[in-house]
């Protein structure tokens, strides 16, 4: 018998299916074939996923899928940063690489209290894994994972590449706030935490509101170009999914409100 998650994943994708996908997957297509192939082919990014497969959790919608993502979009918004500031190929593929391990590295640890930090300190341990990668270069990576939680004030970079790579980092993750956090994410913490249907819809409008205070939050000049439409992407098809939600769970709804008002 399918379960209620995977109900509601089928149900919202194919409600997110009716908008048109962000335009960053179009005017940034060659960058993200760039990422895609540098992370497929290139030995540390291999090496690092290899390392991360033992340690991720996959729990709170942040498993190795998540991690994939935003390594890739990590990469490809490296690339564009890179091709503003008139960086040479080779220093963008290196930043590229470093910002890919660095989007793996992330959400180490996800389900503990500052998790940012948390999971910068255990990608330092899995680095030392790493000879190849300086001390620099480990750094600008750590940096980056320090300084990707929401709503909580970065750490300045002293460094323009450490400084691409920790912005990039942020604004591929909080890409995933846009339609995926409406299509997935939500659904895999739910069934984590096994949430009452009910409580979640309730709760559901003031979760779209925190899903658009990240829309001014972005951090890089291809982020902020494209960021704000992941949000406003989502919130749209939020919107639609809550009117299915009211409209599924209706019985139940109702039920509530009668045994609240007794």
């Amino acid at each position: 018998m399918q379960d209620i998650y995977e109900e509601m994943i089928a149900a919202c994708r194919n409600i997110a299916a009716s908008f048109p996908p962000p335009r960053f997957y179009t005017d940034g297509e060659r960058w993200l074939s760039l990422s895609r192939s540098a992370f497929d082919q290139n030995q540390q990014v291999k090496r690092c996923r290899e390392l991360v497969l033992h340690e991720l959790r996959d729990n709170l919608g942040h498993g190795m899928g998540h991690a994939e993502k935003v390594a890739v979009e990590a990469g490809a918004l490296t690339y564009m940063e890179g091709e503003r500031l008139s960086l040479g190929k080779g220093i963008k593929h290196e930043a590229g690489i470093l910002a890919q391990m660095a989007g793996l590295l992330h959400d180490l640890r996800r389900g503990e209290k500052e998790h940012a930090q948390a999971s910068a300190s255990a990608a330092r341990k899995i680095l030392a894994e790493f000879p190849s990668i300086s001390f620099e270069k480990g750094k600008y990576i750590v940096e980056a994972i320090a300084n990707h939680e929401a709503f909580v004030e970065p750490k300045e970079i002293d460094s323009t590449i450490g400084q691409m790579i920790s912005d990039v980092l942020y604004d591929a993750d909080k890409f995933r706030w846009g339609p995926d956090n409406f299509t997935l994410t939500l659904w895999q913490m739910l069934r984590f935490t096994q949430a009452p249907m009910v409580r979640f819809i309730r709760r559901f409008p003031r979760g779209m509101r925190g899903v658009a205070r990240i829309k001014d939050t972005f951090r890089s000049q291809a982020g902020k170009t494209y960021g704000p439409e992941f949000i406003d992407l989502g919130l749209q098809i939020g919107e639609k999914i809550y009117q299915f939600l009211q409209e599924r769970f209706a019985a139940e709804l109702s039920q509530e409100e009668t045994e609240k008002n007794r």
